[in-house]
């Protein structure tokens, strides 16, 4: 496969006509980002059912949230750089073979410290389609293409936490908790059509980075130490640290303390994510005509201030609707925040795909899984925890891009050229005409 061009871009194994053709791949590359909100979203109905089928603790019972983001991250933190030197697709087929095999063994789990287990098997092996993803796409666009096409796999992503919520919801209304994870394997397998019959290599022999095992920790290392790309996964990670703070104690919130019924709550989840929906739809269109860097510290700083203002009206006793205002509010700034703070992150560290996108997962998903147990401390009766890491990841997220920003206004350094003529960066020009070479910076970040 040649570098993609603006008159040659990348086309799906499916080959099919024009526009057609690049929506399937998309529409493929969406699917395989969606593995996380499926994998914890459509469960989260059903995990009180799950500590009384196990007799386990609430906390012990968010650990199995934990542990997949735990191997989330360390999944994407392995698998990104070494996609760059053996290329995305073998990867990707291989960890959603691993998907597969590892929802149905959960289904047979012994235990909640079996199932523990089995899920950081499982968030590693769903890392494969999330990480190589994001990187198929900085192989085939950049700069303000770039924006648009992870704002578009954000919206397609932005699905799941409607879809699998609401199907979650009917499973605990009707059915044990295992169906969920049955329920699991048909994505695997969805997601394993997708990456067999879709998607492409988009990193040809030629562009792979050389040296084995070195040329992996090397390219993490490189990336780890961009200040600025630092900058906005940091910004990244605690925007979604007070995501999951959200989901990992909403359904607990949401029953328990508003008085919802699971499906309620399912219900109520799915609005919520309509919200991000909506702001990634806006986003994608607002990124041709506004430089992302300001959308996303636009967002960040209303991200926070309203998550501050939800953390004093809980401390307060007040809850009810302005609790599902402010969870809505928060949300909705979501959709304009993670396109962008991943574009802008992945255009500080060119010819680096894989490796700024494993940084990427692994600070979004070690925060994530963090911030898991936090959130039930104070038992299941209790909106005290998830608003107070809410606020404080929000804000977090808010210095962090601001911080960025300062960092951003000096050009990114060029490739090593130790890494030799395989070395080139790995995304192209973008199909909308970006034709910056191999041997060319990028300009500051706005």
């Amino acid at each position: 496969m040649s570098k993609p061009t603006p008159g040659h871009p990348v086309r799906s194994r499916l080959r099919l006509s024009g526009r057609a053709d690049r929506v399937v791949l998309v529409a493929a590359l969406g699917i395989l980002s969606a593995v996380s909100p499926m994998a914890t979203d459509m469960y989260l109905a059903s995990m009180p059912a799950m500590a009384v089928h196990f007799g386990a603790s609430t906390s012990a019972v968010q650990l199995t949230l934990t542990s997949y983001m735990v191997g989330m991250a360390l999944g994407q933190f392995l698998l990104g750089p070494v996609s760059d030197v053996l290329g995305r697709h073998r990867l990707m087929v291989a960890g959603n073979v691993l998907f597969l095999l590892s929802s149905v063994a959960v289904v047979l789990a012994p235990s909640v410290g079996a199932v523990i287990v089995l899920r950081a098997v499982q968030g590693a092996a769903g890392a494969a389609g999330v990480v190589i993803a994001r990187a198929v796409v900085s192989d085939i666009a950049s700069g303000r293409r770039a924006a648009q096409l992870f704002s578009v796999l954000a919206t397609i992503t932005s699905l799941a936490p409607v879809v699998a919520p609401l199907l979650g919801g009917v499973i605990a209304t009707v059915a044990p908790w295992q169906t969920v994870f049955w329920a699991l394997a048909a994505f695997g397998l969805l997601m394993l059509a997708c990456s067999v019959l879709v998607v492409p290599e988009t990193l040809p022999p030629h562009r792979r980075h050389r040296g084995g095992v070195g040329a992996v920790v090397g390219g993490s290392w490189r990336v780890l130490r961009t200040p600025s790309f630092m900058g906005y996964a940091l910004a990244f990670g605690s925007a979604f640290g007070a995501l999951f703070s959200y989901i990992s104690a909403s359904s607990f919130v949401v029953q328990n303390v508003l008085g919802y019924s699971a499906l309620g709550y399912s219900v109520i989840f799915a609005v919520n994510a309509c919200g991000s929906i909506l702001g990634a739809l806006v986003n994608t269109r607002l990124v041709g005509r506004v430089e992302p860097g300001t959308v996303l510290r636009t967002a960040l700083v209303v991200m926070g201030t309203v998550n501050v203002v939800g953390l004093a009206l809980v401390l307060a006793g007040i809850t009810g609707w302005t609790t599902l205002a402010h969870l809505f509010v928060s949300q909705a700034c979501i959709g304009f925040v993670l396109g962008n703070a991943v574009a802008l992150a992945q255009s500080r560290v060119p010819g680096r795909a894989g490796a700024g996108s494993a940084v990427l997962g692994l600070v979004q998903f070690l925060i994530g899984g963090l911030v898991s147990p936090l959130t039930g401390l104070a038992g299941q009766h209790s909106a005290v925890p998830m608003a107070v890491s809410m606020a404080v990841c929000s804000l977090l997220a808010v210095g962090a891009v601001l911080l960025a920003g300062r960092l951003s206004r000096r050009p990114p350094g060029k490739p090593s050229p130790s890494a030799g003529p395989s070395a080139g960066p790995s995304a192209g020009p973008s199909p909308g005409g970006d034709s910056r070479g191999p041997h060319r910076g990028v300009p500051p970040d706005p």
